[in-house]
C-alpha cells in the first residue's frame, strides 16, 4: 500500500506521520491541516517506517517530530524510534497507538519517545504535544546555530592568537630553533605563550609560559603577555637584558593588570642565549624544567621561582649554564608529558630516553611530539602543547 502525499511541499520544516491504516493518516491530517499551514510545515505520510526511513536520508535534518503508531507490518515502531533516535537524534518522536504493549513501550522509551498518544486521541492533546515536541526541536536547533556561530567566533579568535603568538624565528649564528605549537583543539585558542626575541648575532632570548586553565581567559592572558614582553624588552637596553630582570618586571605588571583576577597564574621560563660564549641564563617562575640533551646524555634544569601573578615584589633567581656545541636545548609546555586521565607525567627516565633518540634524528620536535603521543597512546593531546628546541 502507497499513501500519496495529501500536504503540498513547501516549507523547510517537516512532520512525518506513519500508520498502516489510511483512515488514521486521513484524521491526523485533518487534524494538523491548520496548524501545518500557519506554521509552515509541510506533513510527509507512510504506511510504514521502512519508506520513511527512506525519505529520511534527504529530510532528516529538517524533520522536526515523527508520529509513529506501534504495530505495523514490517517493523514494529518502537524498533523505527530507536533508529531515528540513533540517526537523527533531534528529530522528536510521539508513539500513537491503542495497544498496551509494555515491552514496546519500554522499548520506545529508550529512544527517548517525547510522548505516548492513545487511540482514539483528543485533538487538542494531540496539537498540544506536536506544539510541545516542535518547541523543544526549534530550540535544539537555535543552540545548534548559536554553537556554531560561537565556534566560528572561537576559530576566528583562534587564527588572531596563533598571529600574534606567531614567532618569526630569527637567523642566529651556530643555533638551530624548532617551534612547534599545537593549541587544544576543542578549544580552537590556548593557553601557552611562547616567543623568541633576536638581540644581536649570537644572542638571543626564548620565552615559554603557560597560563592556567583553558578557553578564552587564558588565550587572553597570552595575548598580554606577548604585549607586555615586548614592551619590557624594548625598554631595556640589550646589554643589561637579563631573565631574571623580565620575570620580575613581568610579575609586577601582570599582578597591577589582574589585581582583580587572582585564580589567574602563569608559569613562565625565560632563557638568554649566548652561541659566541656558548652559554645559557634561564630564570623561572614555576614552570618545567628545560632540558639540555646531547647524542649520549640528557640532564634537566631549573631555577626556583613563584609562578606569575603569585604576587608582587619577586626577585628570580637565574642560572647560569655552560653549553657545548651540538647541545639541544629544550622548553616546553606540561600538555606534552601530561596524562589527562591521571594527572601524571610520562616519566622522566622515559623522557630522557626519547629527547636523546629525538636528538640524533634531523626532526628533532617531531620525533618528540611522536614519541609522547606513542607513550601515552594517543592520537590528539589533551591540552595545548608547545616545543621549543634550539640546537647550538
Amino acid at each position: 500500500m502507497t499513501y500519496t502525499p495529501i500536504m503540498k511541499e513547501n516549507t523547510s520544516e517537516y512532520i512525518c506521520l506513519i500508520d498502516d491504516e489510511y483512515q488514521v493518516i486521513k484524521s491526523l491530517v485533518r487534524e494538523l491541516k491548520e496548524y501545518a499551514e500557519e506554521n509552515k510545515i509541510t506533513i510527509r505520510i507512510y504506511p510504514s517506517p521502512n519508506e520513511c526511513m527512506q525519505d529520511l536520508a534527504l529530510i532528516g535534518e529538517e524533520t522536526s517530530v515523527i508520529i509513529s503508531d506501534l504495530r505495523m507490518p514490517g517493523m514494529k515502531g518502537s524498533d523505527f524510534f530507536l533508529s531515528v533516535c540513533e540517526k537523527f537524534p533531534d528529530i522528536e518522536l510521539i508513539l500513537l497507538t491503542a495497544f498496551n504493549d509494555i515491552d514496546d513501550i519500554k522499548k520506545a522509551i529508550k529512544a527517548k519517545i517525547r510522548s505516548l498518544i492513545l487511540k482514539p486521541w483528543d485533538e487538542d492533546d494531540l496539537l498540544n504535544e506536536i506544539d510541545k515536541a516542535r518547541s523543544i526541536y526549534l530550540l535544539k536547533k537555535e543552540k545548534i546555530k548559536i554553537q556554531e556561530m560561537l565556534d566560528k567566533q572561537l576559530e576566528v579568535a583562534g587564527d588572531f592568537q596563533k598571529s600574534l603568538l606567531n614567532s618569526q624565528i630569527p637567523e642566529i649564528e651556530n643555533a638551530k630553533i624548532e617551534l612547534s605549537y599545537l593549541p587544544f583543539k576543542m578549544m580552537k585558542m590556548g593557553g601557552d605563550y611562547y616567543d623568541i626575541i633576536k638581540l644581536d648575532d649570537s644572542r638571543f632570548i626564548v620565552n615559554i609560559g603557560d597560563v592556567v586553565g583553558h578557553g578564552v581567559k587564558p588565550a587572553f592572558v597570552t595575548a598580554m603577555l606577548k604585549v607586555l614582553t615586548l614592551s619590557i624588552n624594548r625598554r631595556t637596553k640589550e646589554s643589561i637584558f637579563t631573565p631574571g630582570r623580565l620575570l620580575s618586571r613581568l610579575n609586577t605588571r601582570l599582578c597591577a593588570i589582574l589585581r582583580d583576577s587572582a585564580e589567574v597564574l602563569v608559569t613562565f621560563s625565560s632563557l638568554l642565549i649566548d652561541t659566541e660564549r656558548k652559554t645559557l641564563t634561564m630564570a623561572n617562575a614555576g614552570h618545567m624544567p628545560i632540558y639540555v640533551v646531547n647524542r649520549s646524555s640528557c640532564k634537566s634544569y631549573s631555577s626556583e621561582g613563584p609562578a606569575l601573578g603569585f604576587g608582587t615584589s619577586i626577585d628570580y633567581q637565574e642560572l647560569e649554564i655552560p653549553l657545548n656545541e651540538g647541545d639541544i636545548i629544550v622548553m616546553y609546555t606540561d600538555g606534552l608529558l601530561e596524562s589527562e586521565q591521571s594527572h601524571s607525567r610520562i616519566p622522566a627516565s622515559a623522557v630522557e630516553r626519547f629527547l636523546i633518540d629525538a636528538g640524533k634524528k634531523e626532526n628533532f620536535n617531531e620525533s618528540v611530539i611522536n614519541s609522547s603521543r606513542t607513550l601515552r597512546d594517543i592520537e590528539n593531546f589533551h591540552d595545548d602543547v608547545a616545543l621549543i628546541s634550539i640546537r647550538v
